[in-house]
């Protein structure tokens, strides 16, 4: 029995000489991106391992595998049939949880069945429905009283959820038009060919400054919670209020809750299914103090939350519930959120 006892033992310590050797000393990890190099998933990607291979135990490598397209899907496949020793991760976002439960084309896996080592907070949402002053919409009440021409990269896309649920929250009258790449987009509404989209309020203050000195658009409503109003510090947004504020029914609720589950589905870690305890509480154990080290913190603001301060690194147990929650899909919400995410305008 003691000698059946050892060998179990053995098995699963993540060891092959704890004495001498740490477990990912001399290895290669890879770690998987859904999305292009150069997007913020790599970015956020490759400030993690910057941190990650000086705090593992061994100070393994660490190389980046861009997977884009197919919403993912490619991505978490590879994940889900991938070798489980420790040698392959996975970055996964929260849109990443939805195709299995949508009967989305390949989406054979199961997001619950990956083994979660942790995630750094991305931070809240900060989606906003902006719309140029050209359009003549000051307010909300502006707003509701005529049809309105909003952009958004395609359906399906996170944006055009968004700005399909306020439309639907707010019962908009929405020309929509989409098939635009993001630089596409902003050319779009400056050139007026259509008057708004929903895009991250702190994205736009990066990459269209002018807009905000020169007070060039109106912002009108966020996605962000009210408590955590404004989406980001900037005087534009003072008084911005929620799109919770105007949810009628409980599903609407339910919906954009799931939406601001983004702080700690943002940049989660995954590992393959099957992944032993012991080398999933190394990879947990590593990013806790990566979480800690004041250079990443700074780093992670400036790169990641665009001067926003870090606020924590999740443990894997708390990503794992997240996971549970955000794939909890009731009958009713569920058909509300693949019509409004899925389903081309009419």
């Amino acid at each position: 029995m003691r000698i059946l006892l050892l060998i179990a033992l053995l098995a699963v310590t993540p060891y092959s000489d704890a004495a001498e050797q740490p477990y990912f000393q001399g290895k290669t990890v890879t770690l998987q991106v859904g999305s292009g190099a150069g997007g913020r998933q790599d970015r956020i990607a490759r400030t993690l391992t910057k941190y990650l291979t000086r705090y593992i135990p061994g100070n393994p490598i660490f190389v980046i595998q861009n997977r884009s397209g197919g919403q993912g899907i490619p991505a978490m496949l590879n994940l889900a049939k991938a070798v489980n020793d420790g040698s392959f991760m996975s970055m996964i976002i929260s849109s990443y949880l939805e195709a299995p439960y949508f009967g989305a084309p390949g989406a054979t896996y199961d997001p619950r069945s990956f083994v979660y080592a942790g995630a750094p907070s991305t931070g809240k949402q900060r989606n906003v429905l902006v719309v140029h002053q050209r359009s003549g919409i000051k307010s909300l009440d502006d707003l509701k009283k005529r049809e309105v021409t909003l952009g958004a990269i395609r359906v399906g896309h996170r944006s055009y959820l968004y700005a399909r649920l306020i439309a639907e929250v707010l019962e908009l009258k929405v020309r929509w038009v989409v098939g635009y790449d993001t630089p596409e987009l902003y050319v779009a509404i400056e050139q007026g060919e259509v008057q708004g989209r929903v895009n991250d309020a702190a994205s736009m203050m990066s990459e269209r400054s002018e807009w905000f000195e020169k007070r060039t658009i109106v912002p009108l409503v966020a996605m962000t919670l009210p408590e955590e109003l404004p989406p980001v510090k900037h005087p534009i947004f003072d008084g911005v209020p929620s799109i919770m504020q105007f949810a009628k029914t409980e599903t609407q609720k339910n919906i954009i809750h799931k939406i601001n589950s983004t702080d700690r589905l943002g940049a989660a870690v995954a590992l393959p299914p099957g992944t032993q305890e012991p080398i999933r509480k190394i990879v947990e154990d590593s990013l806790q103090r990566v979480g800690k080290d004041p250079a990443f913190r700074k780093e992670w603001q400036d790169v990641v939350l665009e001067g926003n301060p870090f606020e924590q690194m999740f443990t894997g147990k708390e990503v794992s519930e997240d996971v549970r929650v955000y794939t909890d899909w009731r009958p009713e919400i569920m058909n509300m959120y693949q019509r409004l995410a899925h389903e081309a305008p009419k």
